[in-house]
C-alpha cells in the first residue's frame, strides 16, 4: 500500500479511494502529501495547471461522497 491509501484508511475514506483514477491518485498524493504545486504536477503530466487542478478538485469530490 502507498502512504496515501494507508492515510485514507485510517479515515476511513478506502470506499472513496477506491473510486479514484490512478491519476487522481497521484495527483492527490504529490499535492497534499509531497508538497508539489499545480504547476509542476502540469510538468510532470505534460497537462496545463487548469487540467492538474480539475483532476485533483475532481478525485477529491469523490472523496467527499463517502
Amino acid at each position: 500500500m502507498d502512504r496515501l491509501e494507508n492515510i485514507l484508511i485510517n479515515v476511513d475514506l478506502e470506499k472513496g479511494y477506491e473510486h479514484l483514477t490512478k491519476r487522481e491518485r497521484k495527483i492527490i498524493s504529490l499535492y497534499y502529501l509531497e508538497g508539489y504545486k499545480d504547476e509542476e504536477i502540469a510538468k510532470l503530466y505534460t497537462l496545463t495547471q487548469q487540467a492538474i487542478n480539475y483532476i485533483r478538485k475532481k478525485g477529491i469530490n469523490k472523496l467527499k461522497i463517502f
